[in-house]
């Protein structure tokens, strides 16, 4: 089922955080694959969308591979996200900058940036805080409360950037706004961010 078959459903909550992660500063220096399998949506028309949860962790890139089921990530928080190769599989990445700890967001990107030089191709990054369109935001305002971003990927890869907000109908729900294209602006970028 693609992305857009779920867009203004009162649904369940479709990011989890990875708590059993420890000590992040242990992680450093690697992109970790770290991701939840198996995942569904289900909005209260009984509606229904398999997914894979790809985390994100303050200070690590996590990664995960492209293929089978559309990939959500978030909350954004300035956060890049990118899709790649590694050895001819695609990928998507979440570089998990951190709003409060500069080491963190910096531990990330270097992280990140090793990933890119050790044999990623076809690299295309994007931005979703700066990629959110205007009309987006606005459709946010009416449509429920708590506006967040998230970042998604199709299963054949195509990146979405998408509104998340709290349902103020139905208690515990959220309501995916929409989905829009991601621009992939980072692309030679991403080695130097």
């Amino acid at each position: 089922m693609p992305l857009h078959d779920i867009v203004g459903k009162s649904i369940n909550e479709p990011i989890k955080s990875n708590n059993s992660v420890g000590d992040v500063r242990l992680l450093w220096g690697t992109a970790q694959q770290q991701s939840l399998t198996g995942q569904t949506l289900t909005a209260l028309d009984g509606t229904t969308l398999g997914y894979t949860l790809l985390y994100y962790i303050p200070g690590l890139t996590t990664w995960c591979a492209v293929g089978g089921a559309p990939i959500l990530t978030g909350y954004m928080s300035g956060c890049y996200l990118f899709r790649y190769k590694v050895a001819g599989q695609m990928r998507v990445a979440h570089v998990g900058t951190d709003d409060t700890k500069a080491d963190w967001s910096k531990r990330a990107k270097d992280a990140w940036k090793a990933l890119a030089a050790g044999g990623a191709t076809e690299i295309m990054g994007y931005d979703p805080i700066n990629d959110i369109s205007d009309d987006m935001m606005q459709r946010a305002v009416g449509a429920g409360t708590n506006p967040q971003i998230i970042g998604a990927w199709e299963a054949n890869g195509a990146a979405r950037v998408g509104m998340v907000v709290t349902d103020t109908a139905n208690a515990g729900k959220r309501i995916i706004v929409g989905f829009e294209h991601a621009p992939f602006g980072l692309g030679a970028k991403s080695r130097t961010m």
